[in-house]
């Protein structure tokens, strides 16, 4: 492969080929003369023939010096239109975001960070598909998606992962539940019956195991689809919900609910904006990455 002309030499070329002079060809360039002379030698060794004529202080074109002007000169121009575009996108970028996250995500992280991320790209188009973890990696491993939301599953190994932050699932009851004045024992929990918001999510498979790994088996639960309506069943003292303060903020500090710790041990989670594996990210993916790591940092 032949070596690509150097877009310096070009400009010194083009330059004296229209001032006829070293010197004024300086001036135009603001280079030395000799540094146009570099340049110029330079390049006639690259193309291995002469492209001017030296007579005393002045210069002509040779016939190489003629042919390969208008070819430098549709470079040159070419290159300009390349930055002037490339600029252009650069200030107004468009294209499509697809993102997949759970139902907390959308809620709580989303709203913040796809507001600061359309200031910065507001010609961008933004797509939200909602699901538990396990169907959001799907999406993202399907390549239906191009960024994803959710806790941090088991299998990574596919996965470029970004922490947001770590929160501590707790017990979200009714100031009058028992539990809101006493915390329970271990044994005491495998009798509770607890509202959760989908069987299907990596959240109710963490909680199992949390507790199975404690000896006690969760057999009696109420099932809603819903983040939303399991508080306000726990409110309303028909179960007991198990969720992160974050999410029932408000209402903790309304005194509607109460959070109390788990029993023996603390459950904690991790959250992850994710991307496949190696896949290079553009620029407003990154930017949504950052905003979510931002928006994690509040939380905590």
């Amino acid at each position: 492969m032949q070596q690509a002309l150097d877009t310096r030499q070009l400009r010194a070329f083009i330059s004296l080929a229209r001032n006829g002079s070293f010197t004024q060809a300086g001036r135009e360039l603001y280079l030395t003369q000799s540094a146009i002379s570099h340049a110029i030698k330079a390049l006639e060794g690259d193309l291995g023939c002469q492209l001017f004529h030296r007579q005393g202080k002045s210069v002509h074109l040779t016939h190489a010096g003629r042919e390969l002007l208008p070819h430098a000169e549709t470079i040159l121009q070419v290159m300009s239109q390349a930055r002037a575009t490339l600029g252009t996108l650069d200030q107004t970028p468009r294209g499509k975001l697809r993102i997949a996250c759970t139902t907390a995500a959308a809620q709580f992280i989303l709203p913040t960070v796809l507001r600061e991320f359309k200031e910065s790209f507001e010609l961008y188009e933004i797509q939200v598909v909602c699901g538990e973890t396990p169907a959001t990696i799907d999406r993202l491993m399907e390549g239906s998606v191009d960024v994803a939301v959710s806790l941090r599953p088991q299998d990574i190994s596919r996965l470029d992962c970004h922490p947001i932050f770590d929160d501590e699932l707790e017990f979200l009851v009714s100031p009058l539940h028992p539990w809101a004045s006493k915390a329970p024992k271990i044994k005491e929990a495998g009798a509770e019956t607890y509202i959760v918001a989908s069987r299907n999510s990596l959240n109710f498979t963490l909680i199992q195991e949390f507790f199975l790994k404690l000896g006690v088996r969760l057999n009696s639960f109420i099932e809603l689809g819903s983040s939303e309506a399991t508080k306000e069943l726990a409110k309303l003292g028909i179960g007991v919900a198990i969720a992160a303060r974050w999410i029932a903020r408000q209402e903790i500090e309304a005194g509607q609910l109460v959070a109390v710790p788990m029993p023996k041990t603390k459950l904690r989670r991790s959250w992850i904006v994710s991307t496949l594996k190696g896949r290079v990210l553009n620029l407003p993916e990154r930017t949504f990455i950052g905003l979510c790591e931002e928006v994690g940092r509040r939380m905590k």
